[in-house]
C-alpha cells in the first residue's frame, strides 16, 4: 500500500487530520474511528488500513480533537458526534456514488454506532464495523452501553475478542442474538480488548492486519 495522503477534515470552526488511502477499482469506502487510547496511525489502524485497501475498499482515517490536541481524555459525546458527521461528509465526497461503510475500534465505533442510532434512514453509512465494542466499563457488566443499538437498521459486523474486559462475550453473543438480522458477529478466541491473545507474539499491526481482511469480506458482501 503506498503512503496515506494526508489532509484536513473541517469541523466548524477547526480542523482535525485524516489519512486517506485509495484503493484500485474501489467498490467501497471505509470511514475507520481510532479507540480512547490511540490516534488514527496506531499500528493497529493502519494494518486494518493496509488490508483494507488490498481487498479493493478506500480507507479515510481521522483524529478525534482531544487527540490534535494532546489531551488523554475524549471529547465530550456530541463534540465526537459532530466529528464523525465531518469525515462521513467528507467520505461522500470522496466515494463517487460507492457506498460507506463506517466503524472503528473500541470508542470510535461506539461513536459511529450512536450517530446511526441518532440519525436512523439519514445516516451516511450502509453498514458498522466494530473492532471490539466496549459494551461495558471493566468489572461493570451491569450497566451495557447497548441501549441505542436496537435502532440502528444497517448491518452490523462486531468484531470481539472472547477475552475483552471490556465486553464480557456471553453478553456480546446475547447482544447480538437480540440484534438479529442486523448484527452479527466474529470472535477472536482469547483475544482481550486489544486482540492480543496470551502466549501469542503478534505485533498489532499484524493483528490489524487480520482483523481488516476480516471486515474486507464483509464490506464486499454490503457492497455487491
Amino acid at each position: 500500500m503506498t503512503e496515506p495522503e494526508r489532509l484536513t477534515i473541517q469541523i466548524g470552526d477547526r480542523a482535525i487530520s485524516a489519512l486517506w488511502s485509495s484503493a484500485q477499482r474501489a467498490v467501497a469506502l471505509a470511514v475507520i474511528a481510532h479507540g480512547a487510547g490511540a490516534g488514527m496511525e496506531h499500528p493497529f489502524m493502519s494494518g486494518v488500513a493496509e488490508s483494507l485497501v488490498t481487498d479493493g475498499i478506500s480507507v479515510l482515517r481521522f483524529n478525534f480533537p482531544y487527540v490534535e490536541d494532546g489531551r488523554r481524555s475524549p471529547d465530550r459525546a456530541p463534540v465526537l458526534l459532530d466529528t464523525w458527521r465531518s469525515a462521513l461528509q467528507e467520505a461522500a465526497r470522496r466515494a463517487r456514488g460507492r457506498p460507506l461503510v463506517a466503524g472503528g475500534k473500541s470508542l470510535g465505533g461506539r461513536i459511529a454506532s450512536m450517530l446511526a442510532a441518532e440519525e436512523d434512514e439519514g445516516f451516511r453509512a450502509r453498514a458498522l464495523v466494530f473492532f471490539g465494542y466496549p459494551l461495558h466499563a471493566p468489572g461493570r457488566s451491569d450497566q451495557p452501553r447497548d441501549s441505542h443499538l436496537p435502532r440502528i437498521r444497517v448491518p452490523m459486523l462486531f468484531i470481539q475478542g472472547t477475552n475483552d474486559a471490556l465486553a464480557k462475550f456471553d453478553l456480546v453473543e446475547g447482544l447480538v442474538r437480540r440484534l438479529a438480522p442486523f448484527a452479527r458477529l466474529h470472535a477472536v478466541e482469547g483475544g482481550d480488548h486489544s486482540f492480543r491473545v496470551r502466549g501469542a507474539r503478534r505485533s498489532d499491526l499484524d493483528i490489524g492486519r487480520d482483523l481488516g481482511s476480516i471486515a474486507a469480506a464483509f464490506v464486499h458482501e454490503i457492497a455487491d
